[in-house]
């Protein structure tokens, strides 16, 4: 009960939280948005910024260290040589030829995915290499760059391409860029490693979700990085200006991405950024997040108020209930609670007095039935079957009066009716175990067995854990009695009696069934109503079903089925807390 009104009112009051909240989170967001385009562009222009600023600043530099080689004279001369292969070096051309190599190795080693630069002066066949020195065109497989420099135009001084060179037996994906010399007629030439150059973007770069491609005039991808949507693949840079850069969101095969571009004038070349969606999703949802956490912590709030708010109403209302159960057991407050916070004190005190006044009254009348039942119940476990007690004496004397081997018999059965009467006259309302009122039974049936020898079998099926369980006084013996004097004594067969005591679903099962003679439909339904109104005729029935009602209720009452020549069946079930009961009872008392 408290739950659903506690959440009747945290739904209330979380409507009236949701709203308001909503439209924030929507003003919010739309904002956000904003910011986080801003942000994007600003990103993007920053990538491209610093891949072209990092782009000259290593091909310059490298320019510049070589066109100081080959503009010094004596180098020059020597490299001439060196080319020619002429036939007397001498030792300044030797020591300038080292030189070369090693500006051209300090290079490398700068840079590191400078994989190798070429010095080449027009009409030559032969180049100078800073990996393998003077190579000659015959000799060498990869001579690639050489025809991609003689095919450009004379009024280029600078030129880009993506190749493969066969490095080490492997190949490797290279980007090699031409610088004409300044002085001379010739080129620089410089191999950069694809994968050594992302590694060295990464470092400077920020990964997630962006993009970056180089691309020339002729629409080719020359570089790719951080190309992991494989967005570069779908660019076509036909569809956008050449000259300013763009802020556009551009649906490509892979998805939707921010395009920017920039041009390179000195290679040629556009640079251009797309940023993936995902990176603006991504900022969202951190936003989104945010959010989820404010209105968790607003809902949080309307738990605990809701929570406070139904906990102070039950607590008064649990303080009622108290009241009523104290009154009911006889416990009187001096008088009502005199806190008055608002109008449920007011009502509840109000309430608290017109009860007292009820129940106090009330009290007394059921205090007057209950000693009325406990005397009823008291007298209905006090009868006892006078005929039983007559035929039992009689047949003790008839076996008295036979030969003296029959006498240890008659001493054995009037010991069992001497136990048996004991234990019907002890104190009504104590409980005992199923044990016990077991043995008493087999007492009771081993007299009858006196009387009537071997016309009947008696059998036992008990479950072992139910023996322990509390039961009241001689509440087996009149359903084997009938089951006795009824069935089996009239049988013309020899019968036999079961006893079955089972748990099942919180109850536990007593049942008697006999093969005796049994009833008809109109016999077993006059049985059944004479035990309800208890008549004398079936007293003993009319008695255990009696102190089943008045101890358990109408559920454990005796039910009784027969057929006629099919013997009978006699049962009751009680609630295993039937203990629990029956001590308050007697406790009462």
């Amino acid at each position: 009960m408290q739950s659903k009104f506690f959440i009747r009112r945290f739904l209330r009051y979380f409507l009236l939280l949701i709203i308001p909240t909503f439209l924030v989170f929507m003003i919010s967001f739309f904002m956000v948005n904003i910011q986080i385009d801003d942000s994007l562009d600003t990103r993007a222009k920053n990538t491209l910024s610093n891949v072209n600023t990092n782009l000259n600043f290593v091909v310059s530099n490298v320019v510049f260290q070589n066109s100081q080689l080959t503009n010094n004279p004596y180098t020059l001369v020597s490299l001439k040589k060196l080319l020619r292969q002429d036939s007397f070096l001498s030792l300044s051309d030797a020591i300038y030829h080292r030189n070369i190599k090693t500006m051209l190795n300090s290079i490398i080693q700068v840079y590191p995915y400078i994989q190798s630069v070429y010095l080449y002066l027009d009409g030559f066949d032969r180049y100078f290499s800073s990996v393998d020195g003077i190579v000659d065109f015959q000799n060498k497989e990869e001579f690639g760059w050489w025809r991609r420099y003689s095919r450009m135009a004379p009024d280029m001084d600078n030129s880009m391409e993506a190749r493969t060179m066969t490095i080490n037996g492997k190949e490797r994906q290279v980007l090699t860029i031409y610088q004409r010399m300044l002085l001379q007629d010739g080129v620089v030439v410089m191999n950069i490693d694809v994968d050594k150059y992302r590694a060295q973007l990464d470092s400077i770069l920020t990964k997630d979700f962006e993009t970056v491609l180089y691309v020339n005039e002729d629409n080719e991808i020359l570089f790719s990085w951080n190309d992991r949507g494989d967005g570069g693949a779908a660019f076509d840079l036909r569809q956008f200006d050449r000259t300013v850069q763009e802020n556009t969101w551009v649906s490509m095969e892979k998805g939707k991405y921010l395009v920017h571009t920039a041009y390179n004038n000195q290679y040629k070349l556009h640079l251009v950024s797309l940023l993936s969606r995902q990176a603006k999703t991504e900022e969202l949802w951190q936003q989104l997040q945010i959010f989820c956490m404010i209105f968790a912590i607003n809902s949080m709030a309307m738990v605990i108020l809701a929570y406070a708010t139904t906990k102070r109403t039950f607590s008064q209302l649990h303080y009622m209930i108290q009241v009523f159960h104290d009154a009911e057991s006889g416990i009187y407050p001096s008088q009502p609670r005199q806190e008055m916070k608002d109008e449920y004190d007011v009502i509840m005190n109000n309430i608290i007095y017109l009860f007292l006044q009820t129940v106090k009254l009330n009290g007394d009348l059921l205090q007057k039935q209950h000693e009325k039942q406990v005397a009823e119940l008291t007298a209905l476990q006090l009868q006892i079957n006078p005929h039983f007690l007559f035929n039992t004496l009689q047949t003790v004397e008839l076996e008295i009066r036979k030969p003296e081997a029959s006498r240890e018999a008659a001493k054995r059965v009037l010991d069992d009716l001497s136990d048996i009467l004991k234990y019907a006259l002890a104190d009504p309302l104590e409980t005992i175990s199923l044990k016990q009122e077991i043995e008493y039974l087999k007492k009771y049936v081993a007299i009858q067995k006196f009387r009537f020898g071997d016309r009947f079998i008696m059998y036992y099926e008990i479950e072992e854990g139910l023996l322990k369980f509390q039961v009241f006084r001689l509440m087996l013996q009149p359903l084997v009695e009938n089951s006795i004097l009824h069935g089996i004594r009239y049988s013309k067969e020899r019968g036999y009696i079961k006893l079955q005591i089972f748990g099942r679903r919180g109850r536990v099962y007593f049942r008697v069934v006999d093969n005796g003679e049994g009833m008809t439909k109109e016999e077993c339904r006059n049985l059944r109503e004479s035990i309800k109104v208890n008549q004398l005729t079936h007293i003993g029935l009319s008695n255990v079903n009696s102190r089943l009602i008045l101890h358990f209720g109408m559920e454990s009452g005796l039910r009784i089925r027969s057929k006629k020549g099919m013997g009978c069946v006699m049962e009751f079930s009680l609630p295993k807390e039937a203990v629990c009961m029956a001590n308050k009872e007697a406790s009462l008392q």
